[in-house]
């Protein structure tokens, strides 16, 4: 098992637990190594690949072999990742990543995306990996890669930023694994559908009502929508959401 080096508030080096010299010089070794190998694997990549998804995931690849090479723990990676952070990469990301959580990690991101195939990596930008991968309970069901691997387009960010909030709602208090596949697949299908009607509703309304008060607040009225929608399905105790719910909904909230 390795041993993490952490930095304190006034700068100092501190060690993962009570180290012996030989542990002291060992992880002195290993984040030297870090400091060189992780800009040169960086830089390379970025050259063979831009900073897109595919730079991310092949990063998350070699980012693997590092947490075999130096045998990091599930419990120790957080740690690692943010050793790499402070000390080795030449790269500054100011994006908020949190302190007690590896959910926003940018390397731990890196590392799951480089766990699937680059065939489903590749059906979404690094922007909307990053919703999904923000949100643990979004993926909890592992089948939802499988369900983005068979879209057979590219999904709108815009689109994709709603359908995040809309299964984050619809999936409270819900435990997918009843539904077998194709089950499943529909309901995330319903649930595209859905944002996507709201946002071509939402154009059609902001066109004839341009100084509306509502469109001050469009995410809050978004979550009314999406909560009248699973309201009405669940009234007439249908299994998925359809385009005349969206529609009566949508005029329900936002045209009296």
């Amino acid at each position: 098992m390795a041993h993490i080096i952490t930095c304190d508030k006034e700068g100092h080096l501190v060690y993962n637990g009570m180290l012996s010299s030989k542990e002291k010089a060992t992880a002195d070794e290993m984040l030297k190594d870090l400091k060189i190998e992780i800009p040169q694997i960086e830089e390379d990549l970025k050259e063979l690949y831009g900073q897109g998804v595919e730079y991310k995931y092949n990063l998350g690849k070699i980012l693997g072999e590092q947490l075999e090479k130096y045998q990091i723990s599930i419990a120790e990676r957080r740690r690692f990742w943010d050793e790499i952070k402070a000390f080795a990469t030449k790269e500054t990301r100011i994006r908020n990543e949190g302190k007690n959580s590896a959910t926003r990690s940018f390397y731990e991101q890196c590392y799951i995306l480089s766990q699937q195939d680059f065939e489903t990596v590749n059906k979404l930008t690094w922007r909307q990996w990053q919703d999904i991968l923000d949100r643990v309970g979004n993926r909890e069901d592992k089948r939802i890669f499988q369900w983005i691997k068979q879209s057979e387009k590219k999904i709108r960010e815009d689109d994709w930023r709603e359908f995040e909030k809309a299964l984050h709602l619809y999936l409270k208090g819900k435990d997918t694994s009843v539904f077998d596949t194709d089950e499943l697949f529909e309901i995330y299908n319903s649930l595209l559908m859905m944002c996507q009607k709201w946002r071509e509703q939402l154009k059609q309304y902001e066109d004839k009502h341009p100084k509306s008060a509502k469109l001050k607040n469009k995410g809050n009225w978004a979550k009314k929508y999406y909560t009248r929608c699973f309201a009405m399905k669940k009234e007439i105790r249908h299994k998925t959401v359809t385009e005349d719910m969206c529609l009566k909904s949508f005029t329900e909230l936002m045209e009296y």
